[in-house]
């Protein structure tokens, strides 16, 4: 979980986190991307939990470093990226590890499309499904991974694997790490010169504005994810 000043809602996602019951042992890693407010200290209260494992970005890094380094920090069979805001229902997680407990599934994505889920700015939503287009022009015909929601963040991935590719993540813009995961997974292949099998489950989202604290900007983040895209399949 990466967290930059998000102060207001950490307090609540943790909890909606750890009061969930999972079929399997959870281990939460959060990684506070050098937080302005008052983040750090708040999450000193969890430090006594032996369920979370606290890391601390002296200066602030942005998300695709800090979710790399929490990657590497994790010791799980299964490993997801979750945002430290509200926007999406860790409970919906429990359908991604009944996927990979009933299938022979190596990554599971979320969809945030295939449901009838708030939008805001209409910017974003657009290019969100053009950007995962591009992507899946690339990944697709590679091993299968035609992603309707790239930049989803729930991207769930054996740890093995996960953390594998996540030693030769590069991106250093704010959100360029879905693409590069996503081009780094399609490429992977295990033992025998077999590709991961993907499989995407829609969930719930419930955005939030800029005031509330949106990070993502459309049209900037947008162009850079284009790049990315091209950089990371190319």
């Amino acid at each position: 979980m990466p967290s930059y000043n998000e102060e207001k809602t950490l307090p609540e996602i943790i909890k909606k986190i750890l009061e969930i019951k999972w079929p399997v042992e959870v281990e939460l890693v959060i990684v506070n991307d050098g937080s302005k407010d008052n983040s750090w200290e708040l999450l000193q209260k969890y430090s006594s939990d032996s369920r979370i494992k606290l890391i601390n970005n002296e200066k602030n890094l942005g998300k695709s470093r800090t979710v790399k380094r929490g990657i590497l920090a994790s010791t799980g069979d299964l490993v997801v990226i979750q945002d430290a805001d509200l926007e999406y229902n860790p409970e919906n997680l429990l359908m991604f590890l009944d996927a990979f407990e009933k299938t022979n599934v190596d990554i599971v994505y979320g969809n945030r499309f295939d449901k009838k889920n708030k939008v805001i700015y209409i910017s974003n939503w657009i290019g969100n499904q053009l950007l995962s287009a591009l992507s899946s022009m690339f990944t697709g015909p590679r091993n299968g991974m035609w992603t309707k929601d790239m930049e989803v963040c729930y991207k769930m991935v054996r740890g093995d694997i996960f953390r594998e590719i996540s030693r030769d993540l590069t991106a250093t813009t704010s959100f360029g790490i879905e693409p590069e995961i996503t081009a780094k997974l399609s490429k992977y292949k295990k033992e025998g010169n077999v590709h991961l099998k993907f499989k995407q489950i829609p969930i719930d989202y419930y955005p939030r504005t800029i005031e509330e604290g949106k990070k993502m900007r459309g049209l900037s983040d947008g162009y850079k994810a284009f790049l990315e895209i091209l950089k990371y399949n190319i």
